[in-house]
């Protein structure tokens, strides 16, 4: 079950260039985001859920090594589906480790405003410099206690929430702090409503999470300019979940069968997917890519030509921008990216880290806010940092995969999210 362990002489991998077209057929992992926000509503079910097709990484170990500290029991394999029995523990104080996993975390701190308990949050280094301060304020205002390094780890909640059933929410830096107080909402005693003080961070997540509730037979009430939530006290029911393919993963493939003139055929991702990432096939179709889709598959076919993109809007899918960021520089014509501002609060600064590693293989970039502006040119070979961030060394490896001699440092650090990820690459080569 657990995501295999990083190996300390493992430092460095080359990256061998891509010398010819290629067409290969992939399942996907899971989707790690609707798979922790399943096993988090199963934990909270009234009775057993079955789910299958959790992806094997770091993330999803992190949920479940939580979930059992909550009194989870499961039995079964994430390759063969996993029965998950809720014993849902509301008394005994708990530590929890959320290690990297920033979404674990965040959906973990609404749900332990629901316990009597004390529940103390611990993590990674890099997730202690990640900021929850709007979410923690807004469970405050549930009547629990809050204790917190300035809104970062660690983080502790205790006392049991009073019959406070309204909260106010700032969304703008992060989707997950609503998602967070949906999935908890249904549990508390009188409910819960949720008025938002301005626009929700890339709002396409957390309509997703929605659905992901509604599939429980939870419904959840908001007005018609989406500021106010209401959600009534329910159960959320058991059953059988499969997990669809994972859309920020799918970009990788898509990525590079655009670039080489290849064809990627994802058999577990299609049209009918919310996951916002899944967009990423209208940007390889600007490039020049042809796209088909069908409910639950994805074809793409790269061009023998890239085409120019001047300026692409990414707020609504910021996972992807590191993606795009690292095809740019093999584009015709300059790109601005922009809708970045969520990017400087990840694993990593990925507007700062990715200017710095273009810059350090000899590409222009121009940074701002919310933007980073690429030029197009010929990557020199460099050893690549990945900034203890999964979703750069995958990116990286994109770019690299034109470019001899490049190699990618800590390339075990995809298995936060994409075990396989360096086995599923090799299929790009013929």
């Amino acid at each position: 079950m657990l995501a295999p362990l990083r190996i300390l002489v493992d430092v460095s991998k080359l990256i061998l260039p891509i010398e010819a077209p290629f067409e290969y057929e992939l399942e996907l992992p899971g989707s790690k985001s609707i798979a922790l926000r399943q096993l988090l509503i199963s934990a909270l079910a009234s009775e057993d859920s079955t789910i299958f097709g959790i992806p094997p990484c770091e993330d999803v170990d992190a949920m479940l090594d939580c979930l059992k500290r909550l009194g989870m029991q499961f039995v079964g394999t994430l390759v063969d589906g996993l029965h998950i029995t809720p014993d849902f523990n509301l008394d005994d104080d708990v530590e929890l480790d959320a290690r990297q996993s920033g979404v674990s975390l965040r959906l973990l701190l609404a749900t332990a405003a629901l316990r009597r308990g004390e529940t103390r949050f611990t993590g990674h280094v890099s997730l202690a410099n990640r900021p929850n301060a709007a979410l923690l304020d807004a469970i405050k205002l549930l009547g629990c206690m809050v204790e917190s390094n300035d809104g970062r780890l660690p983080i502790t909640i205790h006392s049991a929430p009073t019959n406070n059933s309204s909260t106010r929410l700032d969304p703008t830096l992060s989707s997950q702090y609503l998602s967070a107080l949906l999935i908890a909402g249904a549990k508390f005693r009188n409910g819960l409503e949720i008025n938002l003080l301005d626009q929700v961070a890339s709002a396409q997540y957390a309509a997703g999470t929605i659905g992901e509730i509604e599939k429980r037979g939870v419904v959840i009430h908001k007005s018609k300019d989406d500021a106010d939530y209401k959600i009534d006290p329910q159960t959320y029911q058991g059953g059988d979940i499969q997990i669809e393919g994972d859309a920020s993963s799918a970009t990788y493939h898509m990525a590079l069968a655009t670039l080489h003139g290849g064809t990627v055929h994802l058999t577990n991702l299609g049209s009918t997917s919310w996951q916002p990432d899944n967009a990423f096939t209208k940007i390889c179709e600007r490039l020049g890519a042809i796209i088909e889709q069908q409910d639950s598959r994805t074809t793409i076919q790269g061009p023998t030509q890239l085409k120019s993109i001047r300026s692409v809007d990414m707020s609504e899918m910021p996972d992807a921008a590191p993606t795009l960021m690292a095809m740019s520089p093999y584009l015709p014509d300059a790109i601005e990216i922009t809708g970045l501002s969520t990017l400087r609060h990840k694993e990593c600064d990925r507007i700062a880290c990715p200017a710095r590693e273009l810059g350090r293989a000899g590409i222009r970039t121009e940074e701002g806010s919310d933007y980073l502006r690429i030029s197009p040119g010929t990557p020199k070979p460099t050893e690549f940092d990945t900034h203890d961030d999964h979703r750069m060394a995958m990116s990286l490896a994109v770019l690299a995969s034109k470019t001899a001699g490049c190699r990618i440092n800590d390339p075990l650090c995809v298995n936060k999210t994409y075990t396989d990820f360096w086995r599923d690459m090799s299929l790009a080569y013929v």
